[in-house]
């Protein structure tokens, strides 16, 4: 259960930055992630943590 807490929280941060940078960089990320691009506010984290934070935000922006 640790470790799924501690997913979500990683990926609530990563989402948070993001956010932060406004709406059409939101967008912007989104391409690039689907991309495969290298985006600097999920460099630090696992392609899992990645993946859900790529979900959270289409969900965010839909």
């Amino acid at each position: 259960m640790n470790s799924d807490h501690d997913l979500m929280n990683q990926v609530d941060a990563c989402v948070a930055r993001i956010c932060d940078l406004g709406c059409a960089m939101v967008y912007r990320t989104i391409e690039m992630m689907e991309a495969g691009e290298e985006v600097a506010e999920v460099a630090a984290v696992d392609d899992a943590t990645r993946q859900e934070v790529l979900l959270e935000l289409k969900a965010v922006m839909s």
